[in-house]
C-alpha cells in the first residue's frame, strides 16, 4: 500500500520517492519499470505488489509488514506529473517539483 510519494526535478531529472507499507509479512514491492513522458503521456513508476515467491500458497499471519521506500531517477524535462501504477492500477498522480536556482516551485 502507497502512503507517501514526492517528485522533485533538477536539471532534467525527475527524483520519485515512494513509501508504502506491505499488508503483511509475507509480501514484496518490486520495480517493474519507470518511463519518462513521451506525446502519450506523462512520466510513470510501475510497480508489483504480492506474495514473495514461494510463499503464494502459503499461510501468512495477518499483521503489517514492513515498510518499504523506493528512489528512481527519470531523465524527463517536461512532464507536469507522475504516474504511479500499482499491479496496473493507477494509484496516484504526483505534482512535479521543480528546482532552479531561485527555488522550487509547482509547475502547475
Amino acid at each position: 500500500m502507497l502512503t507517501e510519494a514526492d517528485a522533485f526535478r533538477r536539471d532534467g531529472f525527475i527524483t520519485v520517492t515512494l513509501f508504502g507499507r506491505l499488508p503483511t509479512p509475507c509480501d514484496e514491492v518490486v520495480v517493474l519499470g519507470y518511463y519518462p513522458a513521451n506525446e502519450f503521456g506523462p512520466a510513470r513508476v510501475f510497480l508489483r505488489e504480492g506474495r514473495k515467491p514461494g510463499m503464494e500458497n502459503m499461510f501468512c499471519i495477518q499483521t503489517l509488514g514492513k515498510i518499504w521506500s523506493i528512489n528512481r531517477i527519470i531523465p524527463d524535462r517536461y512532464s507536469p506529473i507522475v504516474e504511479i501504477y500499482i499491479n496496473d492500477q493507477l494509484v496516484r498522480e504526483i505534482r512535479v517539483i521543480e528546482f532552479t536556482e531561485l527555488g522550487f516551485h509547482n509547475l502547475h
